[in-house]
Order: C-alpha cells, then sequence, then structure tokens
C-alpha cells in the first residue's frame, strides 16, 4: 500500500497518514504505475473515488484544494470529469467548494478547456452538483449553452441562481394568484371553456422532434476552407495534439479540411451537413483501429443466443470503414485487428477490403482480448514507434475475457493493459489521449453486459468510452434507414474523440 492507493480507496486514517508525510508532501503528484494513480494527488484521487472522510482528513492536514494533478486538473475538476458516480459525490463537490475551490477553474492544457459545470453537463449531470456549481460562481457561457441543448427541467431548474429561483418563485406565486382570481371569477361562465380551448390553441406546441440525421452538435457551420481550418485548429490545441499536427505544416490536416469542403452539402450522406463535416475532420485526425472478436462464441452454433454475431460484426465493420474514409487521403485506411487471426495486411484497409478479409475468416478460438491488444495494437502501433496520428482504438466483443488453458488472460487484463497504456502516455510526454478506446457489445450475452459495465465504472480508466447500446440489435434496427443508421454509427463513432 501506499500514499496514493489508500488514498484511492479510502482506507487512510490520521496516524497512516502522518507516516507518509514524512517521505511525500501532501500535494505531490503518483508516479506510480500500473494502479490508476499516476500523475494524480491524493486529494484528487480520493475526490475521484468517492470517498467523503479521506477528502476532509486531507484537507485538513493542509492538502491545497486546488492541487494540480497532470494536465494542470484540480481536484473538483477531476469530481467532474473522472469521478465515481456515487450517492455522496456532491458532498464532495460541496466540501471542495467550502474550502474555496475555484468553481469555475479553467485552463488551455485541460481537455477542451472545460470548466467544471461543463464536465458535469456532459457526463453525470447530478442536479445538485450543478447546483451547488452555480451557487459558487461556476457559470460559463459554455456551460449555458449545453444545459439549453439537454433540455431538462431538473437541470433547468440546477441552473438558476438562488435569486432567479427566488424571482421565479415570486413569479410563479403572483400567476396562481391571477389564475385563481381567474377562476373565482369566471367558475360559471359558460365562456370559460372557450378561452381556455382559445389559449391552448394559441401556445400549443406541435411538430416532429429533431430526426438523428440533423447535425449533431448545434454550432455555427463553417462554410470556408478557413472556417474548418480554425475550428479543427482549436480542437487540436485542447486535446493536445499540436506536436502531431503543427499548425504551419501538416499536409494531412490540410488535406482532410480540402476533402471535407468538396463533400459538404452533399446530399447522398448526412455527414455532408457542415457541422457533421467539422465533426468528421475531427475523427479522422485519429487512425482507426477497428479490434474485432473472431472467438469461436461469434459462430452462431457456438453460443447459447444462436446469435450470428460474426455477420453482424462483419456488416458493422465495413460501415464503420465507409465513415472512417470519407475524407482521408486515397492511400489512408482503417487499420484492422482480430483476437485470434493474424493477418499479413492489415494497415490502411477500405470497406472492400475488409469485406474480403472478413468473408475469409471463420470465428474460432477463446477470447484473448487484453493479451492481443498489447501484442497486436499497443505495441506495433504505440510502444515501439513514433506516433505521427494519435489512435481510436474500436473493441467490438461478445463475451468477457478469457484464454486457453496456460494464457496469460484473465478478466482483468484488457483493463490493466489499458492501465499500462495511460501511464505509458505520461511518463512519455504525450496527451493521455493521443490514444482513445471505444469498447462495444455485440450479441446479447447477459454476462458481456456486466463486464463492460464494471469497466465503465472504473474511474482509472480515463481514456475509454463504453457505449450504452448493444451494436448488432440498434444496427439491425436501423438498417432499412440508410441515414438514420449512417447517422447514428457516426455519432457512436464520435462520441469518445469529443468527451472532455
Amino acid at each position: 500500500m501506499s500514499l496514493y492507493s489508500d488514498a484511492a480507496a479510502g482506507v487512510l486514517t490520521e496516524a497512516v497518514l502522518d507516516r507518509y508525510l514524512e517521505d511525500y508532501s501532501i500535494d505531490d503528484q503518483s508516479a506510480e504505475r500500473g494502479n490508476g494513480t499516476v500523475g494524480l494527488t491524493p486529494l484528487a484521487l480520493a475526490a475521484q473515488n468517492g470517498h467523503v472522510d479521506t477528502v476532509k482528513l486531507l484537507l485538513h492536514k493542509g492538502a491545497e484544494v486546488d492541487g494540480l494533478s497532470s494536465e494542470r486538473r484540480t481536484p473538483l475538476w477531476i469530481a467532474t470529469a473522472r469521478g465515481r458516480n456515487s450517492t455522496r459525490r456532491h458532498e464532495i463537490v460541496g466540501i471542495l467548494l467550502d474550502h474555496r475551490a475555484k468553481a469555475d477553474y479553467s485552463d488551455p492544457a485541460l481537455h477542451s478547456s472545460s470548466a467544471p459545470l461543463e464536465n458535469e453537463l456532459k457526463r453525470l449531470r447530478d442536479p445538485e452538483v450543478i447546483r451547488l456549481l452555480v451557487e459558487h460562481g461556476g457559470t460559463t457561457e459554455e456551460a449555458k449553452k449545453l444545459a439549453a441543448e439537454l433540455g431538462e427541467p431538473e437541470i433547468d431548474d440546477a441552473m438558476q441562481s438562488t435569486q432567479q429561483r427566488s424571482q421565479l418563485r415570486s413569479a410563479i406565486a403572483g400567476l396562481i394568484s391571477a389564475i385563481a382570481l381567474f377562476i373565482i371569477a369566471w367558475a360559471d361562465n359558460p365562456e370559460v371553456t372557450a378561452i381556455i380551448d382559445g389559449v391552448f390553441e394559441r401556445f400549443a406546441m406541435g411538430g416532429d422532434k429533431e430526426g438523428i440525421s440533423q447535425p449533431i452538435e448545434g454550432v455555427s457551420e463553417p462554410k470556408s476552407k478557413e472556417d474548418f481550418r480554425q475550428s479543427i485548429s482549436t480542437f487540436v490545441r485542447e486535446r493536445g495534439l499540436h506536436d502531431l499536427f503543427p499548425e504551419e505544416n501538416s499536409p494531412l490536416l490540410e488535406t482532410l479540411i480540402s476533402k471535407a469542403v468538396d463533400l459538404q452539402n452533399n446530399d447522398n450522406t448526412v455527414l455532408g451537413q457542415s457541422t457533421n463535416l467539422e465533426n468528421l475532420v475531427k475523427f479522422a485526425l485519429y487512425q482507426p483501429v477497428i479490434y474485432c472478436d473472431d472467438s469461436g462464441s461469434m459462430n452462431p452454433t457456438k453460443n447459447t443466443k444462436g446469435e450470428d454475431r460474426w455477420a453482424d460484426q462483419k456488416d458493422l465493420v465495413c460501415r464503420i470503414a465507409s465513415i472512417c474514409t470519407q475524407v482521408v487521403p486515397d492511400d489512408f485506411g482503417v487499420h484492422l485487428r482480430f483476437i485470434n487471426t493474424s493477418l499479413g495486411h492489415d494497415n490502411n484497409l477500405r470497406m472492400s477490403n475488409i469485406e474480403k478479409i472478413m468473408s475469409n475468416i471463420q470465428p474460432r478460438g477463446s477470447t484473448e482480448i487484453g493479451v492481443n491488444l498489447r501484442r497486436r495494437i499497443l505495441e506495433p502501433l504505440v510502444y515501439n514507434t513514433e506516433m505521427t496520428r494519435p489512435l481510436f482504438v474500436s473493441i467490438v466483443t461478445d463475451g468477457i475475457p478469457k484464454g486457453p488453458p496456460g494464457s496469460h488472460e484473465t478478466r482483468d487484463t484488457l483493463r490493466d493493459e489499458i492501465i499500462k497504456c495511460q501511464d505509458w502516455l505520461l511518463a512519455n510526454g504525450l496527451p493521455s489521449r493521443a490514444v482513445v478506446f471505444q469498447i462495444s457489445q455485440i450479441g446479447s450475452e447477459e454476462s458481456s453486459k456486466k463486464f463492460l459495465q464494471s469497466l465503465k465504472d472504473d474511474t482509472r480508466l480515463t481514456s475509454v468510452y463504453i457505449t450504452t447500446q448493444q451494436l448488432d440489435s440498434k444496427f439491425r434496427d436501423l438498417k432499412q434507414n440508410e441515414r438514420d443508421l449512417e447517422a447514428w454509427l457516426f455519432q457512436t463513432l464520435l462520441a469518445p474523440v469529443l468527451e472532455s
């Protein structure tokens, strides 16, 4: 055990902390790798993992409430961006704010330069946490915009300051009084019904909800090459990717922007809408690596549900490849990997290549997904090379990790390899989101769903996005509507890249 692992586990006592402080400063960042604490201060770890008593103890012993972890993150920022979804999280936020944590803290080094309230609105959306941040001056223009886009009454209420809420209550009280007087005056009048009908007819809301094929984000639509360039440059800077895409000399970035301008307003694809194109260029900055499950259970005769998961996965992966290659240069494409099958030529593939390859593979074997993530993806594309593009690793699986007899694969291997990758990036001076992981379920196995949920709940996995839907089921639901299918799949792929 150590100061950092104890803070993360919430088991620090004052006596134990005093012993640790003989060797550490209370605000030092962890240098421990492999346990998910690297780069974080003890207070940040306690706040992230929902340990109220440990947060109080550390502050009592002199921890700086805004003491910085790596990438200039404060404990409050981490609690809102990466904090465990516990029933006491709002207490931790309240304690930090009571100790004068900066509620509207932001820094260019942060992902998207986001403030705590923006993190909360993008992620867990706890009304009590939102209310606390608003009351302590955490409101930003971006937060107002995010709240408006959500359109949820409970969040709208939480976004009101005490003064605004008081004014609203007074207005409502006045309105109720007026309605009461109206009813008293008109209760026996036959014209009341006609008046009420007229009010409903005058103010009734109509029309359909915005369809899935509408632009994903309600931002101003760039039209020119320069509009795209400015927007993408901001994104690159916010994600810490400027070393990979220098503004003054990035041929790839210029090609992506040129192709996006050409595709703009193409009525044949929802991706041609300007806002979607802006996001498509952001997505295309990443080298997509699709890591497919080719274990035996993907065969309909080898799983208890009789699901042809391999056929569904093949269709999905081909569609994904089509989206991934819309604006990249002709010699760029998708890197394709499998758990059990090793290919000789599996880089920069187009949809037609992928379809042919997957048609010739027969699912077989076990699910050594973590061992082969390292062997087939992380070692050749991250650890043993100089990265020229960030990686987007899309992992599709139908079950929990399991290797044959003698294998090093355990239930935790996938998680551990991702944590090691995160630590390696920080240790080598690369942004934490230089490698982004997306993990998706195919098939309806309950054990797979529980396994993915355990990953989703693990706060150490900071650059991992677990899709909430069973991919093959949603794919079949939308298969007859080409535009809705394309829009849903694009939105699913985009989420990890845009997430703070």
